[in-house]
């Protein structure tokens, strides 16, 4: 099992949303350290190593790490915002 790093624009939203989705998310990043290539993942066309990955109606963006899942991003899914912050954060 991998280490898990949520960065903090991550956890920002996680504690802005409902608790009932914030334990769905927060259980999918955990499923992540066991198992961070499951076939529902893709990788991110420009910003490779990172990959995204949904969550009902969130996005996860994460990568790995010398043996750390890291969490830079999560946002909703529908919403062109989580590119634009990711743009910011990778260049």
């Amino acid at each position: 099992m991998l280490a898990i790093d949520v960065w903090p624009p991550a956890k920002e939203f996680i504690e802005s949303i409902s608790s009932k989705h914030a334990r769905q998310v927060i259980k999918r990043i955990e499923r992540l350290a066991d198992n961070p290539l499951p076939p529902q993942s893709k990788l991110l066309e420009g910003y490779a190593p990172l990959r995204r990955l949904r969550s009902g109606d969130y996005r996860i963006i994460y990568f790995v790490h010398q043996n750390v899942l890291k969490v830079p991003l999560v946002d909703r899914r529908n919403d062109d915002k989580i590119y634009h912050r990711l743009k910011q954060m990778f260049g």
